[in-house]
């Protein structure tokens, strides 16, 4: 099955904070409440249905540092960890093969492996097959499916290991931008409303009783508590 994903953010931002009154005190630690989880099918060609889930959540946050651009991309807030040895090699998969300290890194499985193997090429020759590791400040909100089974037990649905390239390595995890219209360090409460898009949802989860887990973290990397939705089905 080949499955398309992808994300929409759309913020709707209420503040309670005016000029006549002492702004609340909240923690620095952004805190968040379930509202509502919707979901919606657009037809877009004659067999193919795009399927969309619309989450929206209640935050706080005591000094506002809430948002990332998607041009922060250096450190803390990239995408990947390479590896290199003093001598300025990257550690790739003939170290895995050949040095017996890091047989234990997973398999690059062919053609591609999104997760922790990047090809590099030149020319469009394969150059070098370079280990990473996921960043997970990259993002700053992030969701995990769970669906239920018979015994009223969760399984996560793992984006990152149910499909081959190039659905492999995706997740519905994602950023939203700044919210703060200058700069942080005051109060910030509102409401995100975030999208996640998919020709797959309703032939993967049809019928099958699911809820979100969410969890979203700050510019200084403080992370919100986790919570859930209730079950719902598609």
């Amino acid at each position: 099955m080949r499955l398309i994903r992808g994300l929409g953010l759309f913020l709707f931002i209420s503040f309670g904070i005016s000029a006549c009154f002492n702004p609340p005190e909240y923690p620095v630690q952004p805190q968040i409440e379930f509202e509502s989880v919707e979901y919606r099918e657009f037809g877009t060609g004659f067999d193919a249905i795009f399927d969309s889930l619309i989450l929206k959540i209640r935050f706080q946050d005591g000094d506002g540092d809430l948002g990332l651009n998607p041009s922060e991309i250096s450190d803390p807030y990239n995408n990947k960890y390479f590896f290199r040895f003093s001598n300025g090699a990257f550690l790739n998969y003939e170290d895995k093969r050949t040095n017996p300290n890091y047989d234990t890194l997973p398999e690059f499985i062919k053609p591609f492996n999104c997760i922790n193997w990047e090809v590099t090429r030149e020319n469009n020759i394969v150059k070098d097959t370079l280990y990473f590791q996921l960043n997970p400040n990259y993002y700053n909100i992030t969701v995990d499916f769970l669906i239920k089974n018979f015994d009223g037990t969760y399984s996560e649905f793992d984006w990152t290991k149910e499909f081959d390239f190039p659905g492999c390595g995706g997740t519905f995890d994602g950023r939203f931008p700044i919210l703060f219209k200058d700069k942080s360090g005051s109060p910030l409460e509102g409401t995100i409303k975030y999208g996640m898009g998919s020709t797959g949802f309703k032939a993967l989860f049809s019928n099958k009783p699911l809820k979100l887990r969410i969890q979203i973290k700050d510019r200084a990397l403080n992370k919100s508590q986790l919570i859930e939705t209730p079950d719902f089905t598609l």
